[in-house]
């Protein structure tokens, strides 16, 4: 059977990412692996969730699941395993698709430049780089610029 990862970071640009990585696997009848590394390079400010938690990174883990839980609900037609950690993106998400014998890695981009992209890395450049796995970018403008 086929399977996919759609590695989401629930930007503004994530329900494209969503909508490209679902509307595949519906086409070639794949499961899914929906992912979110919470960056442990990144410092974070505190969050305020309602919960209790013991630390910062505890907390934006369980909101990530949260949001995977979401989205897996939107699409309960697809079978989908979610799956979220404090890690580092950029080699997380190829592992984890190894790992799952994925037979594509389906990320989006920011469009950062210049400096921004120097201090924050890009995740999709790295993905794209150094996956042996082919790698479906979706871009962050999604028309003509």
């Amino acid at each position: 059977m086929n399977h996919l990862l759609i590695a989401l970071d629930f930007s503004q640009f994530s329900p494209l990412v969503e909508n490209v990585g679902y509307t595949l696997a519906k086409k070639i009848n794949a499961t899914v692996t929906l992912v979110t590394i919470v960056n442990k390079a990144i410092d974070y400010e505190p969050i305020v969730t309602g919960q209790v938690f013991t630390d910062n990174w505890e907390a934006r883990q369980y909101l990530a699941n949260q949001n995977l839980a979401k989205v897996k609900l939107a699409h309960s037609d697809v079978e989908t395993n979610i799956v979220s950690f404090i890690g580092d993106p950029k080699e997380d998400i190829i592992d984890l698709a190894l790992k799952n014998n994925a037979r594509f890695i389906v990320i989006g981009t920011h469009g950062r430049t210049g400096i921004t992209n120097f201090l924050l890395g890009n995740t999709a450049e790295y993905v794209i780089k150094h996956s042996t796995i082919p790698v479906i970018v979706v871009p962050y403008k999604m028309e003509n610029h």
